[in-house]
């Protein structure tokens, strides 16, 4: 017996009429009459006593009914506890590196949020290396990075845009009016830099190392704050991804004159299941990145 054979049957013990257990059932009485047929073929028991339209329960239908009653209480149980194990799928973790912070997050609260009340974001703000860490290690559900082209293979890189590494200075810098500027006259300058958790870093090293230059770095520092403040009190320059500063005063973004650029991407674990709140996060936070690519 299905659980729909199941749910047939019950109906009919407790109307005892085919016609108005079809009709509650909203299913022809021909379609019934062949279900409740079908039962008593399989289980081999005569389920009902029939004298014209009317019929009973017999003896076997009473003792089918009562296990059949406590099975379907069990099923819907379970069915009760899938949609409650649903429900806290409702609850996204997600994991946005400190460039990619400064500007989506006020979107997604301010946004996403209100629009998608049933939906409960959890942002943590590590470094992108760190970000895809927690991903591999399903502590987050998924991470907006910065990515510099080396991956993790247990991951899965959903690309983006791409978006220039600019060398950065405050206003009143010898350099502010600087059209453009070569990796190798940047590094001439003492830098701060953020730690070599983040991608941004981690692409300079490789660069510098490979080119055979000297990464003149003055500080690393973990957090993106830190370096605002050590560019505002004139410390140092810095090298960063475009968009982590792009609202801030007092700085100039200078481009440097061969390509230097991350890919903005979104990363999940090829391992797990893509719920379907899941897909519209990431549906907004691409439009957000590509609407944004192409305002700038």
């Amino acid at each position: 017996m299905t659980i729909l054979q199941m749910r047939y049957f019950l109906t009919v013990c407790r109307l005892q009429n085919i016609t108005h257990a079809a009709a509650e059932l909203h299913i022809a009485q021909s379609t019934l009459s062949q279900a409740i047929q079908t039962i008593e073929e399989e289980t081999g028991l005569n389920l009902f006593v029939r004298s014209g339209r009317a019929i009973m329960m017999s003896q076997d239908g009473q003792r089918l009914a009562q296990k059949v009653t406590a099975l379907l209480r069990e099923v819907d149980l379970f069915e009760t506890d899938v949609r409650e194990m649903a429900r806290r799928h409702g609850k996204i973790r997600l994991a946005i590196p400190q460039q990619q912070a400064s500007f989506i997050i006020s979107r997604l609260l301010n946004t996403f949020c209100p629009a998608h009340p049933e939906i409960d974001l959890d942002i943590i703000e590590p470094s992108g290396l760190e970000s895809a860490r927690l991903v591999r290690e399903e502590k987050v559900d998924m991470a907006i990075v910065n990515y510099d082209g080396e991956t993790m293979p247990e991951l899965h890189y959903r690309r983006i845009t791409s978006r220039p590494i600019k060398f950065v200075v405050w206003q009143g810098h010898p350099l502010e009016h600087c059209q453009s500027i070569s990796l190798a006259e940047a590094l001439q300058y003492p830098l701060v830099l953020l730690s070599e958790e983040f991608f941004v870093t981690r692409l300079l090293t490789r660069i510098t190392a490979k080119r055979h230059l000297e990464l003149n770095a003055l500080y690393y520092s973990p957090h993106l704050s830190t370096l605002y403040s050590l560019l505002r009190a004139h410390t140092a320059p810095s090298i960063l991804f475009s968009q982590a500063v792009i609202s801030l005063d007092g700085v100039v973004t200078i481009p440097f004159d061969e390509p230097l650029a991350l890919t903005s991407c979104l990363i999940t674990k090829k391992s797990r299941q893509i719920t379907k709140d899941q897909r519209l996060v990431m549906k907004f936070i691409r439009e957000q990145l590509l609407l944004d690519s192409m305002k700038s």
